[in-house]
């Protein structure tokens, strides 16, 4: 599996290596780069947006526990309310 962060260091080092060396790029040299840094790109931009779906799944979680608490809780005070019988009206005429 390919890793954003482990491929920008081998291209940085590699820069830096030539540039240190004299070694100067040709246009094919840079279009490749180029092209290879915009695929690195568009993988970083996938694995955020991957990350913030993570996110979003894992706050959700927790606002359906938290909802599910409270209903709970309002339910269960209805039901001890003086005795009282909660019956659901769905519509039904009396």
């Amino acid at each position: 599996m390919m890793s954003v962060a482990r491929e920008l260091f081998a291209v940085a080092d590699d820069l830096r290596q030539k540039s240190n060396a004299g070694v100067q790029y040709d246009a094919s040299q840079l279009s490749d780069l180029s092209d290879f840094l915009g695929s690195l790109a568009r993988l970083a931009r996938n694995e955020e947006e991957e990350l913030a779906v993570f996110r979003l799944s894992e706050a959700g979680q927790l606002g359906r526990a938290a909802v599910n608490e409270l209903a709970t809780e309002a339910m269960g005070n209805l039901m001890l309310d003086h005795g009282k019988v909660v019956r659901p009206d769905f519509g039904r005429k009396s």
